[in-house]
């Protein structure tokens, strides 16, 4: 018996977006995600993030840039593979990117980070926006002390992990299949 309500609905349909419209996304919406992000449980509540938001076009190239720049020469999977073809976006055009920064003194940031990036994705899902995370890039802008430091405000203390591209979708991606075999029940009966 499957049992079936709107939050479940929208985890199993929600799907990684590679292509978006260039309308960018109402403020009001935008806040009530992040609104959502906000509440995303972490480990003894310590939020051990920081987030950036970015919307304006000539940031949005300044660091898909310095992806590019950082890519050169490098051997990379997925779509980063095709970082020196002409009008690359390491974040597929999308009209918003949040970067996400961890905590390095905390052993469980990556962790905490990563709920915080599903609850970002599944709160978009449901107002209609599509997402992706952006784990390539995370190196790239990390390193790169203008973009993390000056114009991000992210401190040292913190690593760029990822980005999640935000936008609307452009695109249906066909489901793929899921391998249910990783998940196995351990039951002790006595």
């Amino acid at each position: 018996m499957y049992m079936e309500n709107s939050v479940i609905t929208n985890i199993l349909t929600r799907r990684s977006i590679r292509k978006y419209k260039q309308q960018q996304i109402p403020t009001e919406v935008l806040n009530r995600i992040l609104d959502c992000a906000v509440m995303s449980p972490s480990a003894l509540n310590k939020q051990p993030w920081q987030v950036r938001i970015i919307q304006d076009e000539k940031l949005l190239t300044d660091v898909n840039d310095t992806f590019i720049r950082w890519a050169k020469g490098k051997q990379l999977p997925g779509s980063a593979s095709r970082a020196q073809e002409e009008g690359f976006s390491v974040f597929h055009h999308a009209p918003t990117l949040i970067i996400v920064a961890a905590d390095k003194t905390n052993n469980y940031a990556p962790i905490d980070c990563g709920i915080l990036a599903q609850t970002i994705m599944t709160a978009a899902h449901s107002l209609g926006i599509g997402s992706c995370v952006i784990g390539s890039m995370a190196q790239a802008t990390d390193n790169d002390k203008h973009i993390k430091n000056d114009i991000l405000a992210i401190d040292d203390d913190h690593t760029v992990i990822f980005g999640i591209a935000l936008g609307y979708a452009d695109e249906t991606p066909i489901v793929k299949d899921r391998d249910r075999s990783k998940i196995r029940l351990i039951s002790y009966r006595q």
